[in-house]
């Protein structure tokens, strides 16, 4: 049960911090909360900034193949839209991750001598 009422406050702290960055970002500065609310205030923006730097991190992949098959002017209008609303926010970009290298080969395994007789008996009868 505790570990239920963990994800229920934390889903709640990460829910209000999202309400208050983004009204942070509409006014412009951080808005001023009741100092009995400062610290769990000050929470709900830490996990809310995480939850959207994490979602960011997931979806910029999958957005950059769809914009890479829309039309060059197309694509470049969503990825500056798309940019200019995390910005607002204030979530920044992702690192970018290398490509994966390619794995190699692992090397051919040499016949063994009773299944190079068998081949050779083959080829012989």
């Amino acid at each position: 049960m505790p570990t239920v009422i963990d994800q229920v406050k934390s889903a709640a702290y990460t829910s209000v911090g999202i309400n208050l960055l983004l009204t942070d970002a509409v006014v412009g500065r951080e808005i001023a909360t009741p100092k009995q609310f400062a610290d769990r205030a000050s929470t709900a923006r830490t996990q809310a900034t995480d939850a959207l730097t994490d979602l960011r991190s997931r979806t910029e992949p999958v957005v950059a193949k769809i914009t890479g098959r829309l039309p060059e002017q197309i694509g470049d209008a969503v990825q500056t839209g798309r940019n200019a609303v995390w910005n607002f926010i204030g979530i920044d970009a992702p690192a970018p991750t290398p490509a994966p290298a390619p794995a190699a080969k692992a090397p051919a395994k040499k016949a063994t001598k009773k299944a190079a007789k068998k081949t050779a008996a083959k080829k012989a009868g």
